[in-house]
């Protein structure tokens, strides 16, 4: 296929910078979106982005054969009936983070997407941008030696707490909504597999995580401390941090167009050498998973190598495994 043609389901805050970073690719064509609630405000998400065809229904929008790739983005408690539903009509999906409410979901719609011979991706944006490209390939070259220690932290003020990241039945709490983010970045550094997890959250009158503190140790002693919380505005920054050298990434760590390196020099007398790379991100920065899915899809994959499958389920098995130190559960798993 010459161009890829994108379905919409769920016209919200972040289908709206999805479809405006689709803009930012030639490879794309926003074909049509979805919208369960309410056809007319399918309609204005379609005017507003340049979308072919709006549906008020899924079962009309699944049907359209013009659509090869679905990208979901409703609530978290709805992501697997509406993948399961996706690939029982045939379309690949990418599927908006937190990709389910918890593993077991994981493994089916996975299983899913093995079974229909389909491609299925996490769409955590962050790790398909520009910097992180760089930032693994400082990680491969060993430019900091080994790592030892990463810190990543993310917190943003939300001063409406009627909203649904404060709402239990929506799958809502910092760690879903933000602490993600901060998880996948230690994953991708430390790999899924940690030795130990340890957390602490404060809950609110909400019944969510409202804020939390992550800290895991890995296999070979390297640790992890993640954070986040939905009450007050944080720094923002993530470090990875080896035997001979820093990576930082300053706020927002998780939209970054620069990242530092401050590595001990082995070639000169200086002790350390400091490189900053710059790479400007091209609207809100959702082209890049987009590009990513795009390219899996012509060549054929079912799966991406930029964010396996098996890494997507590691980290909601973290997640569970913290909500449960916790006592938190969704009502949809009790």
């Amino acid at each position: 296929m010459s161009k890829v043609r994108w379905g919409l389901v769920g016209p919200g805050w972040v289908a709206e910078r999805f479809a405006e970073g689709l803009t930012y690719t030639d490879a794309a064509v926003l074909e049509a979106v979805a919208s369960k609630t309410s056809l007319e405000e399918a309609r204005e998400f379609a005017k507003r982005h340049g979308i072919k065809k709006a549906y008020g229904s899924y079962e009309e929008f699944l049907a359209d054969e013009e659509i090869d790739i679905v990208y979901v983005s409703i609530l978290n408690p709805a992501h697997k009936q509406m993948v399961l539903d996706c690939f029982k009509a045939g379309k690949p999906v990418v599927c908006e983070k937190p990709f389910a409410l918890n593993a077991k979901e994981t493994e089916e719609m996975i299983q899913a997407a093995r079974e229909a011979d389909l491609f299925l991706m996490e769409a955590m944006w962050s790790r398909f941008l520009p910097v992180v490209k760089t930032i693994r390939q400082w990680l491969r070259e060993g430019r900091v030696g080994k790592v030892k220690y990463v810190r990543a932290d993310h917190g943003f003020l939300f001063e409406d707490h009627t909203t649904r990241q404060f709402d239990r039945k929506a799958g809502g709490g910092a760690m879903m909504e933000l602490g993600v983010y901060a998880i996948s970045f230690a994953s991708m550094v430390l790999g899924y597999e940690p030795a130990q997890i340890k957390s602490l959250a404060a809950i609110g009158d909400t019944e969510v995580d409202e804020q939390s503190v992550i800290t895991m140790r890995y296999p070979g002693n390297e640790i992890a401390v993640l954070s986040c919380t939905m009450l007050a505005e944080t720094p923002q920054e993530a470090w990875i941090v080896g035997d001979e050298g820093v990576i930082r990434l300053k706020k927002a760590f998780m939209n970054a167009d620069t990242v530092t390196l401050e590595a001990e020099s082995k070639l000169t007398d200086d002790p350390t050498i400091v490189e900053e790379i710059n790479i400007p991100i091209d609207g809100p920065g959702y082209r890049y998973e987009a590009e990513e899915a795009m390219r899996c899809l012509q060549q054929g994959k079912k799966e991406s190598d930029i964010l396996p499958l098996a890494e997507t389920l590691g980290v909601m098995k973290i997640m569970d495994t913290v909500r449960e130190q916790w006592g938190l559960k969704y009502p949809q798993e009790v």
